[in-house]
């Protein structure tokens, strides 16, 4: 079975985008690289710190709505890589919602 299009999911692919930009927030660390495949791609990475499965599980599918909702405000081939803190749990959807939508056009204006 292929992966879904538009998700990072390769640790070397990863590592490539975390090692270029990076726009720090107070609940997450955004990481971002412009690359030639069309398209925008993302990555999560939700770490243990962040709690339980069941919060880092809830941390994700928020994350996944944001970017699928504000997908569009990122320029075309952009990887994104979102790493969320361990803060992350206890932040409620609009705040993590509004970090992404800063990051996204910091990312925009840069790229």
């Amino acid at each position: 079975m292929n992966p879904a299009p538009g998700r990072i999911r390769k640790h070397s692919e990863f590592v490539e985008v975390c090692r270029a930009g990076k726009a720090p927030c107070t609940h997450l660390i955004v990481h971002y690289c412009p690359s030639s495949n069309s398209g925008v791609a993302f990555g999560f990475a939700v770490s243990k710190a962040v709690g339980c499965a069941v919060e880092r599980n809830k941390v994700k599918r928020r994350l996944r709505a944001c970017c699928r909702e504000l997908s569009k405000t990122l320029p075309e081939g952009s990887r994104v890589v979102l790493r969320a803190k361990p803060s992350a749990a206890k932040a409620s959807f609009w705040d993590l919602r509004g970090e992404v939508e800063g990051a996204f056009l910091k990312i925009a204006s840069e790229v």
